[in-house]
């Protein structure tokens, strides 16, 4: 009954390479899914390469837009890019779906080839068995890999890290930097009415001193080194 199967072994060997691409290309998608989603728990010190991408990237347009982000779309927009060998995981599973169609298109051309050339209905059995078994393990295989409910997974757990934890985080290291900065142009004022008072060789404290104070004056040396160093502070936030 299987001796069909080597009479047209070109035609077997298309249908049998296109079950296992399929199924391989199901797996695939399960596995980096499955790792991604284990990365995902513990996002703060993730090793995975694409979630690292993930959070760069939102923290840069986070500090390039402050809160105005649309942390679900970007995390739709990052899961719809994720990629394996260059491949797109949406592409990947599509091409598994294809492979499927074409090795049961292939079975359905070597049936009308093998009745042509004189088979009878039972030496072709085999290239029912093959697409019946070929569809029974793809679709058992899909269920469990169940590719559309770990992204939801994925996309639950990301929104929850970068609106919840993240996205805190970045706001409190800016409103951090920008207390840094008006602590220092406090230190600068105070270092130079010091230097103000040795010059003039006083110990008397002027009208405005005494009133807690500093002449506009003189305050503007200060005022543009206390605006360039808030600069430079937020140039390293924002970098």
């Amino acid at each position: 009954m299987f001796t069909i199967l080597k009479e047209h072994e070109i035609l077997t060997g298309l249908i049998l390479f296109s079950l296992l691409f399929s199924i391989i290309c199901q797996i695939i998608s399960g596995v980096i899914c499955h790792r991604m989603i284990s990365s995902s728990d513990n996002m703060a010190e993730t090793k995975n390469k694409q979630l690292r991408q993930c959070k760069e990237k939102y923290t840069g347009y986070y500090k390039l837009n402050g809160k105005m982000v649309n942390t679900g779309v970007f995390v739709d927009r990052f899961l719809q890019g994720v990629r394996f060998a260059r491949i797109k995981l949406t592409w990947l599973n599509h091409i598994s779906g294809q492979m499927m169609m074409f090795s049961i298109l292939v079975s359905g051309l070597s049936i009308c080839l093998a009745l042509a050339s004189g088979s009878t209905l039972f030496q072709i059995i085999p290239y029912y068995l093959i697409s019946i078994l070929g569809m029974y393990l793809y679709f058992s295989i899909s269920g469990m890999v169940d590719l559309q409910e770990k992204k939801n997974i994925l996309r639950i757990n990301l929104t929850d890290y970068l609106e919840n934890q993240l996205a805190p985080r970045l706001e409190t290291e800016k409103e951090n930097a920008m207390e840094e900065g008006i602590r220092k142009r406090e230190k600068y004022a105070k270092e130079l009415l010091k230097e103000m008072e040795a010059e003039e060789g006083t110990g008397e404290k002027t009208r405005e001193e005494n009133q807690g104070t500093i002449p506009e004056d003189a305050l503007q040396p200060v005022m543009n080194q206390y605006q360039e160093e808030l600069e430079t502070l937020l140039e390293e936030f924002f970098a």
